[in-house]
């Protein structure tokens, strides 16, 4: 019985080292890992997979995302279009659950609905301009302790949608009848099962960081992104 044990326990050795062997050797692609794909920027194949974790109600995540799309062109150029960083966002309503924003919900259902056009990208860059338009740039919802965001009626988001050329029909139909909304419940329960705090959380590569300390000034707000960033490459 003993050489038995003996055998039995050098099988298991040997399959468990395979396997992480195999693992190394074939790790997940990127794009497998992806939540949506049309959230997403880059080539899955060559780039190293960043994410955010956001809510579009998150101030601090907005000053992140706004910051990328104020320098777009350096950001595709040396991080997207090298091949060098498969980018992703990950759209939350944590802040409603939290009762931060009202609007979370119907906003992050909004950015779902908007991806199921596959166009997420202009409609989240629309309604980031509008919020810092009307509410940010005014100090409204800037912060946890700030005045909050009223709450936003649905034509809010149909007309950031009509800006971001969305067929309104279709985008309208998806808001109202909620069609996004398992998706979006799907996202905030996965990301609360994986951040260890609150949002933004990014996980860059190897590098990890919950917040983002911008000040909307998306020239020294972009200093400290792709800092963030180039210390996940």
């Amino acid at each position: 019985m003993g050489k038995v044990k003996i055998i039995l326990t050098v099988v298991v050795v040997v399959f468990v080292v395979a396997l992480i062997v195999f693992n190394a050797s074939n790790p997940a692609k990127p794009d497998a890992l992806a939540w949506n794909s049309s959230m997403t920027k880059g080539d899955p194949e060559t780039g190293k997979h960043f994410v955010m974790y956001t809510d579009v109600f998150c101030p601090y995540c907005d000053k992140f995302s706004n910051s990328l799309h104020a320098n777009a062109e350096e950001f595709m150029e040396n991080y997207i279009d090298n091949g060098k960083v498969y980018y992703e966002v990950r759209v939350t309503d944590i802040n409603f659950l939290s009762g931060h924003s009202v609007n979370s919900e119907v906003g992050g259902e909004s950015a779902y609905c908007a991806a199921k056009q596959d166009k997420f990208w202009g409609y989240y860059k629309a309604l980031l301009d509008k919020l810092y338009e009307d509410w940010h740039s005014n100090g409204i919802g800037v912060s946890k302790d700030a005045e909050k965001i009223p709450k936003l009626d649905n034509d809010y988001f149909y007309e950031i949608g009509e800006e971001a050329e969305l067929d309104g029909e279709v985008f309208k139909a998806c808001i109202e009848n909620h069609e996004a909304l398992d998706e979006l419940n799907t996202a905030t329960s996965k990301t609360q099962k994986i951040i260890p705090g609150g949002i933004p959380y990014f996980v860059f590569g190897n590098y990890k960081a919950s917040g983002f300390d911008g000040n909307w000034d998306t020239d020294n707000d972009w200093k400290q992104a792709r800092l963030m960033l180039d210390a996940g490459l």
